[in-house]
């Protein structure tokens, strides 16, 4: 590789920063540069049908460790998010985030405003960012990979929405906004054709990458082998170190559940640093209403927040805070109901820590939900019964349990699988 090729990356070393992952991120990307150049020069040993050289294989493992090395002898100062909201880091440099919701849910919507949000030079105060702000100061390049709408009419004004929100006009060409479609290219080669655009953008530029692939499950050919579920993470983990990138990433839930697609929804809520869900809210009625709530199902690097409430508004053509009046009087009709949803989001953080005596939860719930100490251990029989999933602190799956230690009873969240 040139080193004409290489500057963009090079000039990350002016940056004092003593970040670990950025510590570590040149020396990492020189070596795996000199791996591919390896690899162009001759046949890979897969295609040879022989086993990697041990040898080859060692030295890669002690460069990393000289690296890793040299970096835990000073302290690790972690870089602030690239997307917070109200005090909450919901995004990380250099991770893998995933927003899963059902069809028609606004999901590819919120992405959208997102990737305005990192491409923007404007306040970030801006209602339209409902919110959410992004790390101070520093510029970021976003790159936009679809896969699934047409490129006539859907992908053009998808790409306007995003210029019109970072305060661009219509007419304008943003250096640091990229984007395509893989839409035609077969899936088989759909890694290399991502890995391929990636690569290039990173060469025109020393931004870091804020990459947005919509709809993630379209980049492998089934998304319930897991095999090629494996493959896919360990590639975008790796684009993440080799193109100091960020990735988020949207996935669409199985209906009727609130579990992503396939065995790679599965592996995404194990992989990713943060897991948004945003979805319609039922009314008395049990019919969607016009309420979308946005939820934080994994944070990996704190607590995670309350969800929020958003609407779609046609006069800005994207989503908005919903009204707080119509937001408490949703909620009050959901606790009066003692919602199943609902006792899972709380059963989530109050067993977070291990099981909890059955006496004390149903005695919060009742308090919390203004419900009798009936309706509350009926809700929660049902919940066991019926196995509703919910998720733990680390964003995986799981359900609720009970358990018994001498006399005492208590509730607990047992992982599901």
């Amino acid at each position: 590789m040139s080193q004409q090729a290489r500057s963009p990356l090079r000039s990350t070393e002016v940056r004092k920063d003593t970040n670990l992952s950025n510590f570590l991120r040149l020396p990492i990307v020189e070596e795996m540069e000199t791996e591919e150049e390896r690899s162009r020069a001759q046949p890979s040993q897969s295609a040879r049908g022989k086993q990697a050289d041990p040898t080859l294989l060692l030295t890669s493992l002690l460069e990393r460790e000289c690296a890793l090395g040299e970096a835990a002898t000073k302290e690790v100062v972690f870089s602030p998010p690239l997307i917070s909201r109200l005090e909450s880091g919901i995004i990380g440099r250099g991770t893998i985030n995933i927003i899963q919701g059902a069809y028609g849910s606004h999901k590819s919507r919120l992405a959208e405003t997102l990737a305005a949000l990192m491409l923007t030079t404007n306040d970030t105060h801006d209602s339209q960012f409902m919110d959410f702000k992004r790390a101070v100061i520093e510029r970021f390049c976003v790159c936009y990979i679809d896969t699934e709408r047409n490129q006539s009419e859907e992908l053009p004004f998808a790409v306007q929405q995003i210029k019109l929100k970072a305060g661009f006009l219509l007419a304008d060409k943003p250096e640091s906004f990229r984007f395509t479609s893989i839409k035609h290219i077969e899936r088989k080669q759909r890694f290399a054709a991502i890995d391929a655009f990636i690569g290039h953008v990173r060469q025109s530029t020393s931004l870091h990458l804020f990459a947005l692939i919509d709809v993630v499950t379209d980049a492998i050919g089934d998304f319930n082998d897991s095999e090629e579920t494996m493959k896919l993470f360990d590639f975008l983990g790796n684009l993440c170190d080799r193109h100091n990138a960020t990735f988020l990433l949207v996935i669409h839930q199985n209906p009727g559940t609130d579990k992503a697609r396939g065995h790679t929804g599965t592996e995404a809520a194990n992989k990713a640093s943060s897991v948004l869900q945003i979805g319609f809210e039922k009314d008395s009625n049990g019919v969607d209403s016009e309420l979308i709530r946005l939820r934080f199902l994994k944070l990996r690097r704190g607590k995670r927040p309350d969800p929020i409430y958003l609407r779609y508004c046609d006069q800005a053509k994207g989503l908005v805070l919903a009204d707080a009046a119509q937001v408490a009087e949703h909620i009050n009709q959901r606790k009066h109901k003692a919602d199943v949803q609902d006792m899972a989001d709380r059963l989530t953080s109050l067993l977070s820590e291990g099981p909890v005596p059955k006496g004390s939860v149903v005695d919060t719930l009742m308090t919390e939900f203004s419900s009798s100490n009936r309706t509350i251990r009926e809700r929660l029989r049902t919940m066991m019964e019926q196995g509703i999933e919910m998720y733990n602190e680390e964003g995986k799956p799981a359900r609720l349990a009970d358990c018994r230690e001498g006399k005492n009873e208590y509730y607990k969240m047992e992982p599901i699988g």
